[in-house]
């Protein structure tokens, strides 16, 4: 039976009664934590770099594996310059992606999961690989000169005949820099040359700006306190989605910032939001999918707002993964989508820094970020099984693909 905190009962009435509410559930749903004992042991101490190989695989307890992870292929960034290549079954380096530009800081995945868009350390070169061959087929910078122009934003179009850049740019002069405001560029990926400048909504230039194009290319949306929409043949504004209606009347500070989601459908983006609670003056927490193209929204309550959680959806689409990282309170959650629940929490000996990605066939966790290291815990009790040391550190996050040519569980 669902335990329902006091305080929270008017506000999930409220939401449940406006006939708006896909799905409401409480943190509470999950009782204590299960570790009130120590927590589960992690990676063990003092693991060596491989001396003649990319990889090795340690740790763990040496018994035959009862755990696989799933038989894609796993791409990351290193400090060697490369794209380290990772086949997921044999956990190891099975190829490297020498990099033109030097140390990568992003790899950005096209549309058709075709080519990766590698946006070096300086944040001033864009270089475009090939997923299939490994190659790289185009470089490109708008520095020139004594003028660096450094591109902290970036999304392709779908049909890739061009991208919005977010930039800015930086001139060193005899007795100072002079630091231009940001600005957001249409730029063509064949020519290589600035198609225009685009305006920004409200006329406010931002540091950061949150970008996705609709599945067909034909709009682009900016999310700002609500979603602008776009035309892209003039990239003149044509509507405006405030997703907060979703809630219902008097909710305030919906944030949620439709992140890239990896095993989600095109065009849908899973994840945490957060939301203040007018009638307890209180951030809540919880899940949301959106829909941009059919403006549609649901979404999750799970209870009271709790910093430093990073979210990991499960390849099945029905469950995911929480991972809160706070020193001396690392703890792995897994949810119940379906069901609209916390089924579970675990402490564990985790790190200060931390990413969690569910593997292609949801069996296990990785936790990587920052290091040389790719931890694996099994998914269903979270018990440590081994880690995947590499020779560099990581720069980039860990994307996973089916092989080419074949396809990997339910990626």
């Amino acid at each position: 039976m669902i335990r329902v905190h006091e305080e929270l009962a008017f506000w999930v009435t409220h939401l449940a009664t406006s006939g708006l509410i896909a799905m409401v559930v409480l943190l509470a749903s999950a009782g204590e934590l299960q570790s009130q004992h120590p927590p589960l042991p992690g990676p063990p101490s003092g693991l060596a770099q491989p001396e003649t190989e990319f990889s090795v695989v340690a740790g763990g307890s040496g018994e035959p594996r009862d755990v696989f992870a799933g038989d894609a292929l796993m791409y990351i960034g290193t400090y060697e310059g490369s794209i380290y290549v990772l086949d997921e079954a044999e956990e190891k380096v099975v190829d490297r992606i020498p990099l033109e530009t030097g140390i990568p800081r992003n790899l950005d995945l096209s549309a058709d999961g075709e080519r990766f868009y590698v946006r070096d350390i300086s944040y001033e070169r864009v270089e475009v690989v090939d997923v299939a061959t490994r190659k790289t087929l185009d470089v490109f910078t708008l520095s020139e000169g004594d003028e660096k122009i450094r591109i902290w934003g970036m999304e392709v179009a779908p049909g890739e005949e061009y991208a919005i850049l977010l930039v800015r740019s930086y001139r060193k002069l005899s007795d100072r820099f002079e630091i231009g405001d940001t600005q957001l560029l249409q730029y063509d990926l064949a020519e290589h040359q600035v198609i225009r400048e685009l305006p920004w909504p409200d006329g406010r230039p931002r540091e950061r700006m949150n970008m996705r194009f609709s599945q067909d290319g034909g709009l682009l949306y900016m999310f700002v306190d609500d979603v602008r929409v776009y035309d892209t043949r003039e990239f003149s504004e044509v509507d405006r989605w405030d997703y907060s209606d979703a809630m219902g009347d008097g909710v305030e500070e919906l944030s949620f910032g439709f992140p890239d989601t990896p095993y989600e459908d095109p065009g849908i983006f899973t994840g945490l939001f957060r939301v203040t609670d007018p009638v307890q003056d209180r951030r809540m927490m919880g899940v949301a999918r959106g829909d941009l193209d059919g403006r549609d929204f649901e979404f999750t309550i799970l209870g009271p707002d709790e910093p430093g959680l990073r979210f990991a959806l499960a390849p099945n689409r029905r469950s995911a993964f929480i991972l809160k990282s706070q020193v001396d309170d690392y703890q792995f959650w897994t949810l119940d989508l379906d069901a609209g629940r916390v089924l579970s929490r675990q402490r564990f000996a985790g790190r200060p820094r931390m990413t969690l990605l569910s593997s292609s066939n949801g069996e296990v966790l990785y936790i990587y970020n920052a290091g040389n290291t790719i931890d694996l815990y099994r998914a269903d009790g979270y018990e440590y099984l081994r880690t995947i040391v590499l020779d560099a550190d990581t720069t980039t996050d860990l994307i996973i693909l089916p092989p080419p040519g074949g396809s990997t569980g339910d990626i």
